[in-house]
């Protein structure tokens, strides 16, 4: 079950054997802290157990861009752990920005195409995307994730830190990071300092963001 929270409308995934049927239930949100209803479940009537259940959130539906939701890799992290989606299309650059992630302690998910990345974020708000501009595409300026990115609502992107790896454009070029709509660039030649470089990258995003969400928190009682 998918359901978005009332107050920052976080998309948050349920299992669907832990949704309560035929009675409201109340949850916190794990972005905002703040506690919503959500109202009953209507359970289905009697019929063929064996029988799927039909319509695009059923489970098991097939894997178009309106399918169920996907598997969820995170439903059982604790509150607070860091996630990370990794859209590579070079083995050798990410077996290294696997390596970091894994050092700076980020639960990662590797997609291999563009389609199941896209499914995964409509489904799952990660912390952070590293995204090769080749993943999924001979044309970076095709690469459907790097669109995908582009169009979401600032509620949503200002959560998200995205590092863009391209042969491109020089690391820490800033003007182009605006440009491609992402937070870091990291060129190739430099992927054996990814560690280092993200790490001074989000520290920089953590600051510029830091009054904002004060403030935000502010007026939204949070």
């Amino acid at each position: 079950m998918k359901i978005n929270c009332v107050h920052c409308q976080k998309a948050i995934v349920i299992p669907d054997e832990k949704v309560p049927l035929d009675k409201a239930f109340s949850l916190n949100c794990p972005r905002c802290s703040r506690r919503f209803t959500v109202d009953a479940i209507k359970s289905d009537p009697p019929g063929d157990p064996n029988s799927r259940p039909a319509g695009p959130d059923a489970a098991g539906s097939d894997d178009s861009m309106d399918g169920g939701a996907p598997v969820n890799p995170f439903q059982f992290l604790e509150e607070g752990a860091k996630t990370a989606i990794l859209c590579m299309a070079r083995e050798d650059l990410l077996a290294q920005v696997r390596a970091a992630l894994a050092e700076a302690g980020y639960h990662t998910l590797e997609t291999t195409a563009a389609r199941d990345t896209l499914r995964q974020m409509r489904f799952h708000d990660f912390d952070l995307v590293v995204l090769d501009e080749l993943f999924g595409t001979r044309d970076p300026e095709m690469n459907h994730v790097l669109k995908y990115v582009s169009q979401l609502t600032m509620d949503s992107r200002r959560w998200m830190f995205v590092i863009l790896v391209s042969d491109r454009f020089m690391t820490g070029d800033n003007m182009q990071a605006y440009h491609n709509s992402v937070n870091l660039i990291i060129n190739p030649q430099d992927i054996h300092q990814f560690g280092m470089i993200m790490k001074r990258g989000l520290g920089e995003h953590e600051a510029f963001y830091r009054v904002f969400n004060q403030e935000y928190e502010k007026l939204n009682g949070i």
